[in-house]
């Protein structure tokens, strides 16, 4: 029997996993819903669902649905997993989870009293590529992690596509939780900087260091031209080596073990196909999610929250624990 899955939200991101549930032989689209009725009725045309309309909720209450993909605007993620998750159906939350730590926070709660769950969309936890750079720190075989830099930029038309959302937690969001991910620590303090300050349309650096003394270098620029932004790039310095990584290029490996993949020569990577399709097994098999939980995702909002107070106050932010 087909495992059926809802939607809301028909836009961007909607539209993305839309062409994945489309390629997948044992998911059937229950139904769509956005505040724009036209545009949930096109895409329900486009993608055969079962349902459409302008209500998630109610479609919920009226069609049996396995799981459910929040792909809405960020302010909309909390109340609509909630209902969700009140009604046994797991989520699958497009990042960022929530727009505070604090709400993510009842979202943590709300799930353990749940019989469903959540898995926060962070997709690159499901990239062949990080999925190896992560395999190689967490066996050591650089040794202990010392630094960690990422560049994520994007072209300037995202500061007039998102201009409610700040680009830490639109964009840096990733890096924060690759950085998680790849150090296994919390953060003790936080410095961010912006230029030109209080503007989307800037670049922003973030700085800081873990509970287990590494550093972090976070950068993400929202100026380029369209299609002209460089590619992403991880760095990682460890005490017996490190790691180089551009998306789409290649991974190096130095160190006690030096090698270099030609990522252009591999099979391409889809990691949003990969994260629907554990989002399925995981309904299926009833165990929550591992990979990324929605307790990772507190822990990057409060990194990204101290970044943001770091920008508005000026100086080190100080996390508690």
């Amino acid at each position: 029997m087909k495992l059926k899955l809802a939607l809301a939200g028909a836009g961007l991101f909607g539209e993305e996993h839309l062409r994945v549930m489309s390629r997948m032989a044992d998911v059937e689209i229950a139904g769509i819903a956005d505040v724009n009725a036209k545009a949930a009725e096109s895409a329900a045309q486009r993608y055969g669902a079962l349902d459409w309309g302008t209500d998630i909720i109610a479609q919920l209450d009226r069609r049996k649905t396995d799981g459910l993909i929040i792909a809405t605007p960020g302010q909309t993620h909390v109340p609509i997993a909630k209902q969700a998750l009140e009604r046994g159906i797991p989520v699958l939350v497009e990042k960022p989870m929530a727009m505070t730590a604090a709400e993510a926070a009842t979202l943590v709660e709300r799930e353990a009293l749940s019989q469903a769950f959540i898995l926060p969309g962070h997709v690159l936890r499901f990239s062949k590529p990080h999925r190896l750079i992560a395999d190689i720190v967490g066996s050591g075989g650089i040794g202990r992690l010392l630094s960690l830099t990422a560049r994520r930029y994007r072209d300037d038309s995202h500061a007039l596509r998102y201009p409610d959302i700040d680009p830490i937690m639109m964009t840096m969001i990733h890096d924060i939780d690759l950085a998680l991910w790849m150090a296994g620590a919390p953060v003790h303090e936080v410095l961010a900087l912006r230029n030109p300050a209080h503007e989307q349309r800037a670049q922003t650096v973030v700085t800081a260091r873990d509970r287990n003394g590494a550093a972090w270098t976070l950068a993400t620029a929202w100026t380029f031209a369209l299609d002209a932004a460089p590619p992403d790039r991880l760095e990682i310095v460890g005490e017996r080596g490190g790691i180089d990584f551009e998306t789409g290029a290649y991974l190096r490996q130095y160190g006690a073990k030096v090698r270099e993949i030609d990522l252009a020569r591999e099979e391409p990577d889809d990691p949003l196909y990969t994260e629907v399709a554990y989002f399925a097994d995981r309904i299926r098999s009833g165990r929550p999610p591992e990979t990324v939980t929605a307790k990772d995702a507190h822990a990057g909002l409060l990194i990204a929250e101290a970044a943001l107070a770091s920008l508005s106050q000026g100086g080190i932010v100080k996390l508690p624990g």
